[in-house]
């Protein structure tokens, strides 16, 4: 299905707690933080956290969350699970080409993590 369905959101509080308090993985760069855990639904899932004091402007934080939910929609993990994605003051720096690289490489880090374990 195109676009960005409710099912492939982190929607509740308690969703986001859970991937916060106990993350199964983790990787990050100077840009980026996620954090995973396992999902008990059957696909996987993302919330994104891009907070104003990291990146002031309006029109650059949502430029931001439309490259991460781009990027998961292309690059969706094969073991279900529930991923928090947190934008740094690193990412209001960066053109889209180079936050698109920078997600990529971290989503194969996360994978590699994932199936190893």
């Amino acid at each position: 299905m195109p676009g960005f369905p409710p099912s492939a959101r982190l929607l509740r509080p308690e969703d986001y707690r859970r991937v916060f308090d106990t993350p199964a993985f983790k990787v990050s760069s100077a840009a980026f933080l996620l954090l995973a855990q396992h999902s008990d639904t059957s696909n996987s899932r993302v919330g994104i956290i891009v907070a104003k004091k990291h990146v002031r402007r309006a029109i650059r934080r949502n430029r931001i969350k439309r490259l991460i939910r781009e990027q998961f929609r292309l690059n969706r993990p094969s073991p279900n699970l529930d991923l928090v994605v947190l934008a740094r003051s690193a990412a209001d720096t960066m053109d889209n080409a180079q936050i698109t690289s920078e997600l990529g490489r971290l989503w194969s880090d996360l994978q590699r993590k994932a199936i190893a374990k």
